[in-house]
């Protein structure tokens, strides 16, 4: 007496085998030779295909970031005169090389995307177009440079959304936000940031002081020790290696850690780092005036020069962090990125 269940198994084998192609194809659209019309649950109302070729697009986007950067000729070479004189935006020639780097290590996926993002797109080249009209034809202070990098930065965006869709930007978004760091910091920002780390600094400074069990006597930013006085000045709130801390802290974040708040994290733990090792320099340097010779403040190598020791060793500590949040992903099943 025959199986019935084995007679049965080929045809719901083929059954099932015949579905299989059918229901592929009616995810493209077409089954039996029927146009199937679907509702798309992931459409982007912003992207559609472009109407160009990929070596037509990336030809014109091209073009049009070179008409950009010859149209605010002015700010960009007056952006780096001032990073060139100014050591609070030293830092400003090595963003826009960074930002194209990672880029650069996506540049077969981005530059064979077939959408674009008109729309969006423009609406980023008119508002940076018109706030650089608002601004370009006044004086050139700080703040109206800001404006105009701002305007620049909006420009680029754009220039990007026209060419390659608002999902390639989503894809893209940490190396194009990057390009913000360009912008010189508003007058009043800096002002207030410098202000903070000063302050910060002065009292690190007098917990150290009285840890190591140094007589001195305070008034303000002021320390009057045994054998010299010194100011705890603007010059000496470390904003500079505050910057550059930052902006390591950002990209070791991009490239080494996965969740968001591992990253935030990090980016977090560079101020009261800045500070220690701005505290710790004032203090070494404070020592040897007072106890050794006076000259190592008022003249010396170690002074103009003795934070570079100080912020390698604070890299050490931030590559530490790095670690220990790679380590504490790890634990928690989250893969790292890199």
């Amino acid at each position: 007496m025959s199986d019935p269940y084995a007679a049965s198994t080929p045809s719901n084998h083929l059954h099932t085998s015949m579905q299989a192609p059918l229901a592929d194809r009616a995810k493209s659209g077409f089954v039996d030779g029927r146009t199937v019309l679907e509702t798309p649950t992931d459409v982007n109302p912003f992207d559609r295909i472009s109407p160009l070729s990929a070596k037509q697009r990336n030809v014109l986007s091209l073009l049009l970031f070179i008409g950009t950067c010859l149209w605010f000729w002015v700010p960009l070479d007056r952006l780096v005169t001032v990073a060139l004189e100014n050591e609070h935006f030293s830092h400003v020639l090595l963003i826009p090389w960074v930002s194209a780097y990672i880029l650069f290590m996506d540049r077969i996926v981005l530059l064979t995307s077939k959408e674009w993002s008109p729309t969006l797109g423009m609406l980023f080249l008119g508002c940076g177009a018109c706030a650089y009209l608002v601004v370009g034809g006044q004086d050139g202070t700080s703040d109206r440079l800001a404006i105009a990098i701002a305007a620049f930065v909006l420009m680029c965006w754009g220039i990007f959304l026209v060419s390659f869709g608002s999902k390639s930007f989503r894809q893209h978004a940490f190396a194009l936000l990057f390009l913000l760091a360009i912008v010189p910091i508003p007058s009043v920002i800096l002002e207030a940031t410098i202000e903070f780390l000063q302050r910060s600094s002065a009292e690190v400074v007098d917990v150290l002081f009285s840890m190591l069990g140094i007589p001195v006597f305070r008034e303000g930013f002021i320390f009057r020790l045994s054998n010299f006085t010194i100011q705890v000045a603007e010059e000496c709130s470390g904003i500079r290696s505050f910057l550059s801390l930052v902006i390591t802290s950002l990209l070791a974040g991009y490239w080494f850690l996965r969740s968001g708040w591992s990253k935030i994290c990090l980016v977090g733990f560079v101020m009261p780092l800045a500070i220690f090792k701005n505290a710790c320099r004032i203090v070494g340097l404070a020592l040897l005036a007072n106890y050794v010779d006076p000259t190592y403040i008022t003249n010396s190598l170690l002074h103009r020069a003795g934070g570079i020791p100080l912020f390698v060793l604070a890299l050490v500590i931030l590559i530490g962090m790095v670690w220990v949040l790679r380590q504490y992903e790890h634990r928690l099943g989250v893969k790292p990125v890199r």
